[in-house]
């Protein structure tokens, strides 16, 4: 019966890919770079899009970038979404494979699945990002790991050097795989197991970090990538801070859940600490103690779960049931998903979108020619960079810690705030439109501010002009949401063309 769950796990994966599928806010960014490689055969190292002061381009996502503008120009919508499907499914595959090394004779359960997944869906299946790649090597790296502890192969770690090629120019999650072989170095050392090999595959990983279009400086990156504050970045809040706990309370729950359990466990079967797997807890303590310092590392803790914890899940609660109960059981399972699948396929119609920008104002710019520098949210930036340049400049986008000086989001927090002088950003970043969520208070500001003038405003956003930029004869916007739909990926941003 093992097929019946990868079948469900499948359509589960597949469905949620459908069921959230936003596009990410950074998405045109890896656009933008793409499709400048793939017109000049170049990379871009400097940001032609922004009006605020730059410095030079260190992209840790440009491999992602020519993978999803390759899928976006080629395949479409359905292309991006059987690619996300794909991945994931690959991802928690490996992590079943890792699960059945410890024991061969483990049965696969839906249910605890089902569970764990669901208190991360949100980071997991929301958008494509390029942290699809960390996920899936972090199980890649997981999966080869154990098969050596529990096999003796220590010729399987040539595995990683190879993958961190790949890797390392994908997304700077590669990280990830670092500390994760450090903990297993740490580990092993404690468990009186050698580790000379496991010191000399990190050395060659990180000089195969050196194989990357930036040399030395892109070491330089990722380290100060890590030692960044992001405290202002709704992703890289803490667990627990109020926003955690107003979006994340499935996967507290869970954490609750998990703290009774063990309890129970250890009340119930008891524990040698001397022999104890300290791989194992140390692993778990440390994507735990990520999980609970950050929204988006939580799921490592959760493959790190699956994977070291699933056997202990099983020991408790899996017992024994007739095979004719247990098949039926997970064909009900797989009945439900196939049919939450076929709802979000009728609901989605395979299309990638998303409301959450301002496509509307973006719209009233693009019909009406209207020139000049945009003041937007940072992680609006990159859509209204794609569809307006070369017409407009935009102040930042997602790419604070690439592009701009570390202040720069710090002043967009003192403009949305509308704090005590916030009039003189404008005048020194010379801005012409802005176009601003009205929750904040800088929008009820302007509204106020005589250099200003709405332009119009949708039910998210408002949209200012400069004085003089503002004519009688401006035309609004169609509201027909088929025709964003249809135009979302249009742009007149064309190397071809220069």
């Amino acid at each position: 019966m093992l097929y019946i769950f990868y079948i469900t796990l499948f359509l589960f994966i597949f469905g949620l890919g459908l069921y959230f599928n936003n596009i990410d806010n950074d998405f045109f960014a890896r656009l933008i770079v793409g499709k400048t490689y793939f017109q000049t055969g170049a990379l871009l190292n400097w940001d032609f899009l922004s009006y605020t002061p730059t410095h030079k381009f260190i992209d840790h996502e440009w491999g992602s970038s020519l993978i999803f503008y390759f899928l976006q120009s080629n395949f479409g919508d359905i292309g991006l979404l059987i690619f996300k499907t794909s991945i994931n499914f690959a991802t928690f595959f490996l992590l079943t494979r890792t699960i059945m090394l410890h024991n061969k004779n483990t049965k696969m359960h839906f249910l605890p699945f089902l569970i764990l997944i669901n208190s991360i869906a949100t980071l997991l299946f929301s958008t494509i990002r390029c942290q699809i790649f960390t996920f899936f090597f972090f199980a890649l790296w997981l999966y080869v790991l154990e098969k050596i502890r529990i096999e003796n192969n220590y010729r399987l770690l040539w595995i990683m050097p190879a993958t961190m090629l790949i890797w390392g120019n994908i997304h700077g999650g590669c990280a990830a795989g670092l500390g994760l072989l450090i903990l297993y170095t740490i580990g092993e050392f404690l468990n009186n197991k050698p580790v000379k090999k496991y010191i000399f595959t990190f050395i060659c990983c990180i000089a195969i970090l050196f194989i990357n279009p930036y040399g030395i400086e892109y070491l330089k990156f990722l380290f100060e990538a890590l030692t960044l504050k992001r405290e202002l970045i709704t992703e890289w809040q803490a667990t627990f801070s109020a926003l955690g706990l107003q979006n994340h309370y499935r996967f507290i729950t869970l954490l609750g859940a998990v703290l009774i359990f063990y309890i129970i466990y250890l009340f119930k079967f008891g524990a040698d600490f001397k022999k104890a797997d300290k791989t194992k807890f140390l692993v778990l303590f440390v994507t735990l103690l990520m999980a609970i310092k950050s929204i988006r590392l939580q799921p490592f803790f959760i493959f790190s779960l699956l994977v070291f914890c699933y056997q202990d899940f099983y020991k408790i609660f899996c017992k024994e049931l007739p095979q004719k109960i247990d098949n039926i059981k997970e064909l009900i399972l797989l009945c439900v998903v196939f049919i939450f699948g076929l709802c979000a396929i009728y609901t989605t119609k395979l299309k990638c979108v998303s409301w959450d920008y301002p496509f509307l104002e973006v719209e009233f710019l693009k019909s009406n020619r209207i020139k000049g520098n945009i003041l937007c949210e940072f992680h609006d930036g990159s859509y209204v960079a794609y569809k307006l340049y070369p017409n407009n400049f935009i102040f930042m986008d997602g790419k604070y810690e690439e592009v701009y000086p570390n202040n720069l989001i710090y002043v967009l927090k003192e403009l949305n705030l509308a704090n005590k002088g916030w009039e003189k950003y404008l005048e020194t970043y010379h801005t012409d439109i802005i176009i601003v969520s009205r929750k904040y208070k800088f929008y009820e500001e302007l509204k106020k501010n005589k250099d200003y003038t709405i332009a119009m405003q949708s039910p998210a956003y408002g949209l200012f002009l400069k004085k003089e930029l503002v004519r009688k004869d401006f035309k609004l916007p169609t509201t027909k949401s088929n025709y964003y739909i249809k135009t979302k990926f249009d742009t007149n941003i064309d190397w071809r063309t220069k």
